[in-house]
């Protein structure tokens, strides 16, 4: 996850050095405003890129976790009835005795 939020981080950095850049040149107000139109445009996506691959890798760790719990808790339920058979095969012996 540190590695998704260092280059998240340099895309957002440089994105918005552009747009310090397209605010900062000498250029007219209309072509201005659609500098930082497009810019935006393409901030937008690149954050909803972003996001959606942080949700998606959110997903498959949560995915991952509720397997294992999954398989542990099958395995504990298993121990818990191997270990009731065994006992009640144990106290069932002693009866007959």
């Amino acid at each position: 996850m540190n590695a998704k939020n260092l280059i998240g981080g340099l895309m957002i950095g440089a994105i918005l050095g552009a747009a310090a850049g397209l605010l900062l040149a000498p250029a007219s107000g209309e072509r201005t405003m659609k500098k930082i139109g497009k810019g935006s445009l393409k901030l937008k996506k690149s954050l909803k890129q972003y996001v959606e691959g942080s949700v998606g890798a959110l997903r498959d760790q949560f995915n991952e976790k509720i397997d294992h719990l999954a398989k542990r808790g099958k395995e504990s339920i298993n121990q818990v009835s191997e270990r009731g058979k065994e006992s009640i095969n144990h106290l069932s012996e002693r009866v007959k005795v």
